[in-house]
């Protein structure tokens, strides 16, 4: 191993589905079962990395604190993370530079979401460098509309087929077979 190795020592998660609970219940199921997965526990924690989204209001601008708190405080640092769909990756990358560091030697990272039924509105306001507020606001497409034409536009340009575009379905759907907290 190189000075610059880190590992990640334990995996959870809560199925996947849309329950109408708060996002920590889900953050808090995966947590504790990354940590028993682990061998690890909760006061040897000494960074809590949280990813969630704002649709959650300030628990989620703040959700690593959230996280921590429901767990308990165990005096560990917290950080948050809110960048859409790259939240957990970021999240992530957090707790390895903290561990990269020297601040810590053992970092927990948890994402967690809840999302309303139907399609993700953009959020209020007036933005108008917003590519999803304008795409809705001035096409009416939503994202499913948008990624379709998007595909669409990359096969014209680059020779993408619904074959590959069938494969990723195939491939992740193999993937999924075999972890029951998948989507369906």
């Amino acid at each position: 191993m190189s000075e610059h190795d880190i590992a990640i020592l334990g995996a959870g998660m809560h199925p996947w589905g849309k329950w109408g609970r708060n996002f920590v219940e889900y953050g808090v199921v995966a947590a504790r079962a990354a940590l028993a997965d682990a061998g690890v526990a909760w006061p040897d924690i000494q960074f809590v990395s949280g990813a969630d989204t704002m649709r959650n209001g300030y628990p989620g601008y703040v959700a690593g604190a959230t996280f921590a708190q429901a767990l308990g405080w165990n005096g560990a640092q917290v950080a948050s993370s809110y960048a859409a769909c790259a939240s957990g990756v970021t999240a992530l990358a957090a707790a390895r530079a903290q561990i990269l560091a020297g601040f810590c030697d053992v970092a927990l990272v948890i994402g967690a979401d809840t999302t309303p039924n139907g399609f993700l509105a953009p959020n209020k306001g007036e933005r108008g460098d917003d590519p999803d507020g304008l795409r809705l606001r001035l096409l009416g497409a939503t994202k499913p509309t948008f990624f379709g034409l998007y595909a669409r536009r990359r096969m014209e340009l680059f020779g993408a087929t619904r074959d590959d575009f069938a494969r990723v379905k195939v491939k992740n759907a193999k993937h999924g077979l075999g972890n029951h907290y998948a989507r369906d």
